[in-house]
Order: C-alpha cells, then structure tokens, then sequence
C-alpha cells in the first residue's frame, strides 16, 4: 500500500489540516483518518475540534495508521492515544501536529508554527495525552473525581496515592518545554 501524500497546504492564509478519526466498534481494528483544509479565524473564538498535546514518543517505534485509505507512520504513543480516543460510534476532530503538519516540508512547518497558538487557543479544547496508566497513576485520577464527587477518599492509602502522583509527573509530557512555558505564564499572573 502507498504511503500517504500531503496535498500542499495554502500558505498565504491562516489554513490548518484537521484530523477526522473515524469510528469504529472495535478496538483493535486499523485507524482510519481523513485529513482536511481548514481555515482558522483570527477573531478569535472557539471551534468544533480538540487539539491534542502529547510526548511524540520514541521515533523508531512506528505502527501505521491510514489516512484516505493510504499508509502513514506514527509514533508508538500517538498510536495509543488515538486508539484511546477513537469513538465506537461517531467521528472526532483533531488537530494532532504530527500528521496536521507535512513534517517533511519546512517551510509548512515554520508557517504553521506561526499559528500554533492560535490553533490550541480556537480548539474547543485541549486534550492531554499522558500515556497508557503506569505506576498506579489511576489512584490520582481517582482521587481527582473523588475530590470532585465530595465522595470519601479513606480507602486509599496517602502514601501509595504520593508515590502515584509523583510518578505521574515525571512522564515525559511534564518536561516538555511548551508545557513549562505554559506553567510559568500562568504563574506570572
């Protein structure tokens, strides 16, 4: 099967690609994506898709998803992550900078960087990728929905609940130095 061909994007406008991942009831089956034109406003205002933020992962692991039915290489952890949010039974709208902007053109890449901003600040919202769960990070998220739901948090161990949580901020996706701008601007107040 080929490998995916970019359609070259109109650089003198503010035009993104977006993903559309197609549904599909089973879990394990291939991905099947479309990629397409969009325009992002400069008035600002949100749109109908998510931006995913994520750690790219290691670059020699490289499963295949399928874009207009033709092979294009990811990351291991993008994989996972689109596996996680693929729908049983309706499409999704991403952005995901790896497959939205042709890495191999770099003068694509140096104009969307232009826009990066704007595409997570248009997004209808930001989703975070993490990884797969390690190191008991569940007991955080479960703590988190507790706190939330006011429910009684006494049946989890403080200790293991520690060791979970700084676990879970050691992942790769906290020593991004996109994420660490984003902490320090918003501490900046």
């Amino acid at each position: 099967m080929a490998p995916y061909r970019y359609i070259p994007l109109s650089l003198n406008r503010d035009r993104t690609r977006l993903l559309r991942l197609m549904p599909h009831p089973d879990r394990t089956a291939d991905i099947q994506c479309e990629l397409f034109e969009y325009a992002l406003e400069t008035q600002g205002g949100t749109h109908l898709y998510d931006a995913l933020s994520y750690v790219w992962g290691d670059p020699n692991s490289k499963p295949s998803i399928f874009i207009h039915g033709s092979r294009f290489e990811v990351t291991k952890n993008l994989y996972t992550a689109l596996l996680q949010l693929r729908n049983h039974s309706i499409e999704r709208i991403l952005w995901v900078d790896a497959i939205c902007i042709n890495q191999d053109d770099l003068s694509e890449k140096e104009h969307q960087i232009q826009f990066m901003a704007a595409i997570y600040g248009q997004a209808n919202r930001t989703l975070v990728w993490l990884g797969e769960a390690a190191n008991n990070s569940d007991l955080i998220f479960q703590e988190i929905r507790n706190i939330h739901g006011k429910m009684s948090t006494a049946t989890i161990d403080k200790l293991s609940l520690q060791k979970a949580g700084l676990a879970l901020l050691h992942r790769p996706w906290f020593r991004r130095i996109w994420v660490r701008y984003l902490i320090f601007c918003s501490s900046c107040g």
